[in-house]
């Protein structure tokens, strides 16, 4: 699987949170487990569970206090 991020544009200073920038932080978080999956830290049944959290999160609107990534 191919997929890379890239930075296009910085539009001013500010703090980005999964509550401040929920589709931004969506993207770095599936980022992060893309490249574990990769580097052969994630098995394939692990990043899938771990997107399905992902995903409940972001239909949910973000950032669930107390909780932890996945």
């Amino acid at each position: 699987m191919t997929e890379q991020a890239r930075l296009e544009q910085i539009r001013g200073m500010r703090t980005v949170t999964e509550d401040t920038e929920p589709e931004f932080w969506f993207h770095i978080q599936r980022a992060v487990l893309l490249a574990l999956k990769d580097d052969g830290i994630l098995s394939d049944a692990q990043l899938r569970h771990a997107e399905e959290i992902l995903h409940q999160r972001r239909r949910r609107g973000g950032a669930e206090r107390g909780g932890g990534t996945p």
